[in-house]
Parts: structure tokens; C-alpha cells; sequence
């Protein structure tokens, strides 16, 4: 028992230590901790038994959960109007589903063939394993263990090719090959000549700042609007929904000399419902677009047209409008809704549940993405929120169409307060300006508002409770996609197929008579 308590506590340190490698409470990522943290987890993790394997894959997620993830009670608290000790012991239960490719892996060890799993052929196929599981077993928050290596951008030149898989694949061979090494007191050359040979590389081919001469002025506004606000104008409170439209506009028309082409409102912005393309603007919008001279982007709802304006049970939307002239040029509905959030698992019961749980949305789910595209000619797409996370989506709503020149992100992190959470987000949104070489314009209600550039450098912020507007010159011009979006993981497999191929010629060399 004090042998089994002993592990929980040194998985319970290798989360939180995981956890910081992330922005956490401390400040900005500590991003080298990623390396003990998955060492530490990795070495009790493969000499536990599969029962003993489930308890530590739970103290790993407890550690990352209280250390990185300390705002979920607060979230639930502020969205879902919780009393407090529901709010911890729920938050607590985030444990078991943090990083659920774990609770896949445990089963995978069990049952995997009799085989050398330390000899350097096995451990690749091994770590190949928990890579694939790590990205496709679908994670709410997706916390890579290569994800932390954003930090030293734009010095990961590899990522335009191979994604972020790259370098969740080193982290696991570097940790497990020196736990492996320890134990053998031997040391095994081909992880540190690749690791050398990885890291030389990221370093020679440096990402550079597209600094092309093809801009598109942007304005993004941020109106820093509370949730009881934002709640009372979408029930209806006119007074709510006035204060709100007269904030946008004071912000998004304000005449500070500079000329934007195209100006941005967050996530969920506008109260008032559309009817897709067939709406007719009302005279505050013809209004704006007259005034500014400027086409807008805008966070709000879109109604189902198929079903009654009163019935608002998955029948409305989650969009990104497109308004140009005097009319809605394009509406993307968000494909990707968040559970217990944005929809419900519960079938007839989901009415009973958000009538005593008001602040969760059951909104309809859309599919594909129309094409969005400015008058200046410039295509983009939209992910919304946490979209913006899953770099398999995203490059899905990218290949849809020919070549894109940025992507907008609406987003709402105002459920979080000031905690990491929006740092984090922004953190792992980083990911899909690099992988795809194109600019994220993140619009955010009340913070973090910013552009990414494609080499992981941001422009100057719109911080946390922060009510103002960012004027800005969007360098574009990329005239060819990334061989990560071409290709997707089929590169990263054609390197792992190489690399056990020279392990397999290496290991049969050496036991040759």
C-alpha cells in the first residue's frame, strides 16, 4: 500500500509538472518541464501492473487537473450557477477525461503481443501508438505532449511538415529511451543522433515572418461585455441589448484615421437572431457598413429557417456572419459544439435540464463551411472557439476550398475570468498559424484578442477585461499550401516507417554471426 501511494504521488507531481509547461497559474509556460513530467509518468506507467497502470493514469490527470486546469470550478461556478462544493467535486471528476488516450494506452499494454517492448525496434512502434492515440482519441482541451515546444518558435521549422505530432513523438522517445537507458546502464546512440539532427533542423530552417507587401487592414473589436449583460440582451431585456449594440458600434466606427476593409466582433456577439443569407440587415447594420466603408465579421445566431423562431432547442446556430453591402455575404455555423455547454447528450431531457441550468445553449450543429471571402478577394475560414484546437478540423475546413489567406477565430472566453485559461487557449492556437503558415486573427470578447503570425509571433494584445480595438496591417500572399496541410499525418508516418526501417537494419547488423 505505501509502494502504490508512493507511485500516485510521483504521477500526481508528473501531471502538475506537465501542467506548467503550459501558462498556468505561475505565468507564461515552463516549457521544459514537459520532459520530467512525461519521464517521471512513463517510468511508473510501464512497470505497473494494468490495474496499478489506471490508478497512476488517474493521479497523472489529478495533478494536471488541479495545477493546469484550476479553473474549471470557477467556470462551472460562473456558467452554470453551481454552489461551490458541486463546482470542486465535479471539477475533480475532469480527472478521468483530461487525457483519456491514457485509459486507451493502459489497455493497449495489457494486451500487445509478447514482445521486447524495450528494444529501440518495439519502443518506436510503442511510442507510434500513443501518438496516434494522443491525437485521434478526441480531447476537449487538447494537451500535447509536444504542444509546449511553441515556445521556442519560431525555431521549430519541422512543424510546416510533420505538425505538432513531430514533436510529441521526440518528447516520448527522448523520456522513454532515458528511463530504458538507466535501467540498462547502456547507452543507445540512434535517439540522440535523431534528437541532435531534429533540433539542428528545426533551428536551420528558422519560420520568417511573411513579410509581404499584399496587406488587408483589419479592425478587431473587443467590447469586454459581462455574461449577465450579454445574458439579459439575448433574453430579450432591451435596455441589454441597446448598451451592447451601441458599444460595438461606438468601438468598431471609431475614427482614428485608419481605414479597415474588414472589421471583426467576437464570438456570440450580436444578441439578435439571422436568417442566413435571405436576412435583410436592419438599419443599425446598413448603417455601419455605410459608415465605415468596411465589410463585417461578426460572432452571432443564426436561426434554422426549417423551425419556429420561438423553439430555440437546437434550432439556432452558432455563427460566423459575413456582411457586406446590404446583405449577409456568407454564414458558417459551428461544427464542433461543446458538451454540456453547447448540446446535451441527454435526448428528450435536454429541455428539462437547460430550463434549470439557463446558461447552457443547445444549439443546432452545422457541417462544412461555405466559402468566406472578402470583396478585396481574400479567402478565410472561421473556426470557432475550441475549433481552432483541432488541427485535423481546421485543416479538413482549409482543404474544402483552394488556397486561404487567414483564418478569423471567434471566441469567447469570458466564462474563465482572469485565470489561464484564455492564455492557454491563445497558447494552443499558436499550433495551427504555424502548421498552416497563416495568419489567426483572434477576436475575443473579453480577452485575448491578438493576431497570430504565421512564425508564432503575435501582435501587440487586447488583454484581459480590456475594452478597446486593434487597427492592423494583415500581411498575405502565401501561394501554396503546407506539406502538413497537403498531406496531414501521412508524413509523419513516412518518417516513422524510415526511422524503424534504419532501427530494423541496425538491430539486424548487430546480431548478424
Amino acid at each position: 500500500m505505501k509502494n502504490k501511494l508512493k507511485d500516485f504521488l510521483i504521477a500526481l507531481i508528473a501531471g502538475s509538472l506537465y501542467a506548467l509547461a503550459y501558462p498556468s497559474f505561475l505565468g507564461e509556460s515552463l516549457w521544459f518541464f514537459i520532459f520530467p513530467a512525461v519521464l517521471l509518468f512513463l517510468w511508473k506507467l510501464e512497470e505497473a501492473s494494468f490495474k496499478k497502470s489506471l490508478f497512476i493514469i488517474f493521479g497523472f490527470n489529478l495533478g494536471l487537473n488541479l495545477t493546469g486546469y484550476y479553473w474549471i470550478p470557477h467556470t462551472l461556478r460562473e456558467f452554470g450557477q453551481l454552489p461551490f462544493i458541486l463546482s470542486i467535486i465535479i471539477g475533480a471528476t475532469a480527472s478521468l477525461i483530461l487525457q483519456p488516450h491514457w485509459w486507451f494506452y493502459a489497455i493497449w499494454k495489457k494486451y500487445r503481443p509478447q514482445r521486447n517492448w524495450n528494444s529501440e525496434k518495439y519502443l518506436l512502434i510503442n511510442i507510434f501508438i500513443i501518438v496516434i492515440l494522443e491525437r485521434f482519441i478526441p480531447q476537449q482541451f487538447p494537451s500535447f505532449a509536444g504542444s509546449p515546444w511553441i515556445t521556442i518558435a519560431p525555431y521549430i521549422g519541422l512543424a510546416p511538415i510533420f505538425g505538432v505530432i513531430i514533436y510529441s513523438f521526440v518528447t516520448y522517445w527522448i523520456s522513454f529511451e532515458i528511463i530504458i537507458q538507466l535501467s540498462q546502464k547502456k547507452i543507445r546512440y540512434p535517439v540522440w543522433i535523431f534528437s541532435f539532427l531534429f533540433l539542428i533542423t528545426n533551428f536551420i530552417f528558422k519560420i520568417e515572418k511573411n513579410q509581404s507587401q499584399e496587406e488587408l487592414p483589419i479592425r478587431i473589436v473587443q467590447a469586454n461585455i459581462g455574461n449577465f449583460l450579454k445574458i439579459s440582451s439575448e433574453k430579450g431585456d432591451q435596455n441589454s441589448f441597446e448598451a451592447i449594440e451601441k458599444k460595438y458600434e461606438d468601438l468598431s466606427l471609431k475614427n482614428n484615421g485608419f481605414s479597415p476593409k474588414l472589421i471583426i466582433w467576437p464570438e456570440t456577439a450580436y444578441a439578435d437572431s439571422f436568417f442566413g443569407i435571405q436576412t435583410k440587415l436592419s438599419p443599425y447594420f446598413l448603417k455601419m457598413i455605410q459608415d465605415s466603408k468596411a465589410e463585417l465579421l461578426i460572432g452571432g445566431y443564426d436561426q434554422d429557417p426549417s423551425k419556429s423562431p420561438f423553439d430555440l432547442i437546437e434550432s439556432v446556430f452558432n455563427s460566423s456572419l459575413l456582411l457586406s453591402e446590404d446583405k449577409v455575404k456568407s454564414v458558417y455555423h459551428k461544427n464542433r459544439l461543446i458538451p454540456f455547454g453547447e448540446t446535451l447528450p441527454f435526448g428528450p431531457l435536454n429541455k428539462e435540464i437547460v430550463s434549470l441550468v439557463p446558461s447552457i445553449s443547445l444549439f443546432a450543429q452545422g457541417s462544412g463551411t461555405p466559402i468566406m471571402e472578402t470583396k478585396t478577394g481574400h479567402r478565410f475560414i472561421t473556426p470557432i472557439c475550441y475549433e481552432i484546437l483541432d488541427s485535423n478540423f481546421v485543416r479538413s475546413l482549409l482543404n474544402q476550398w483552394g488556397e486561404n489567406d487567414f483564418i478569423v477565430n471567434h471566441t469567447n472566453d469570458s466564462w474563465y475570468g482572469d485565470t489561464a485559461e484564455p492564455y492557454q487557449h491563445l497558447f494552443l492556437s499558436k499550433w495551427r498559424a504555424i502548421e498552416f503558415q497563416l495568419p489567426i486573427i483572434r477576436s475575443t470578447n473579453t480577452g485575448i484578442s491578438s493576431v497570430i503570425y504565421n512564425d508564432g509571433s503575435e501582435s501587440k494584445r487586447l488583454s484581459i477585461g480590456e475594452i478597446g480595438i486593434l487597427d492592423l496591417k494583415i500581411a498575405l500572399g502565401k501561394d501554396h499550401k503546407t506539406l502538413y496541410q497537403t498531406w496531414g499525418l501521412l508524413n509523419f508516418v513516412i518518417l516513422f516507417l524510415f526511422l524503424l526501417t534504419l532501427i530494423w537494419w541496425k538491430e539486424k547488423t548487430e546480431n548478424r554471426p
